[in-house]
């Protein structure tokens, strides 16, 4: 018999795949255990609700989160905090992700597990972040709060600089070097979990409000806005895509290269539908 552990909800940021572990670690350990036996418990009239939950092709109600809870039997802390990562992960706004995301961060056990959660969620979430690890890499930098916060458009608090250098130090995006310097790494971000990628659609939103702020902050000369509507097959428009991700990579091989940087620029890229599809388009 394999011996497999039993899952321990608070290191989870998808609730769909705890509940795959703990049917799986149910399973090896009472043997009857069924999808069948789950949903008499739950009060489900589907035999098969808990397998459609955990392939993603149902989601839970509200009223089915308690009884999900008392099935599986989680204690009033467990019960809370499964309630909001379900609701987490299928909420279909930023605003919510964002609301729910943030109370499994707070959540005791939840930082013990995970203790550059903060830090991480903190990353994407505050604008002002990564505009401000890319200030230590200028020419001219000062390890300066005040004057941190001063260089940034629209400016910081200095106390919101010094909480951005504190927490960039915890995730090695900056250091000091061998004279006591702070300086830039080549520490990268992982986005790929439900929490951390909650604050980048957030870091995106405010990004493009600021572009559009950017038409009244500063002259044409120093900036550059511009659209185009077009019509596009599903074809043409993953072409785009691809476009659009290759010139990225070609601005980021530019910034490497630069030695003598001297501002912070942020560019966005976007591209959106504007219509519905129409019928009979190939996919």
């Amino acid at each position: 018999m394999r011996n497999i552990k039993k899952p321990h909800l608070f290191e989870y940021d998808n609730y769909r795949s705890f509940l795959k572990d703990l049917y799986a670690s149910l399973k090896e350990e009472k043997g009857p255990f069924s999808f069948r036996f789950f949903s008499k418990q739950a009060g489900f009239r589907s035999p098969n609700f808990l397998k459609l939950v955990m392939d993603g092709k149902r989601n839970i109600s509200p009223d089915g989160i308690d009884k999900f809870a008392r099935a599986l039997k989680l204690n009033k802390e467990e019960t809370t905090f499964f309630r909001n990562l379900v609701l987490l992960n299928q909420s279909a706004t930023v605003e919510e992700k964002k609301f729910y995301a943030e109370q499994l961060i707070r959540h005791r056990f939840y930082k013990k597990v995970n203790p550059l959660s903060q830090a991480q969620y903190d990353y994407y979430a505050n604008w002002y972040f990564i505009p401000v690890r890319e200030l230590v890499g200028i020419d001219g930098f000062r390890e300066d709060s005040a004057w941190i916060a001063h260089q940034l458009i629209p400016p910081i608090t200095a106390s919101e600089a010094e909480k951005a250098l504190k927490e960039l130090e915890q995730l090695e995006l900056i250091k000091r070097d061998e004279t006591g310097r702070l300086v830039q790494t080549d520490g990268l971000i992982s986005t790929g979990d439900e929490v951390a990628s909650t604050s980048v659609a957030q870091f995106h939103k405010e990004m493009m409000q600021k572009g559009a702020e950017s038409i009244d902050r500063f002259p044409a000369p120093e900036r550059e806005i511009s659209s185009v509507t077009i019509g596009l097959s599903s074809v043409n428009s993953r072409q785009v895509k691809e476009l659009i991700q290759r010139f990225r990579r070609e601005l980021l091989a530019i910034a490497s290269q630069d030695q003598k940087s001297t501002g912070v620029y942020q560019a966005n890229f976007q591209l959106f539908p504007l219509t519905k599809k129409t019928d009979g388009e190939p996919q």
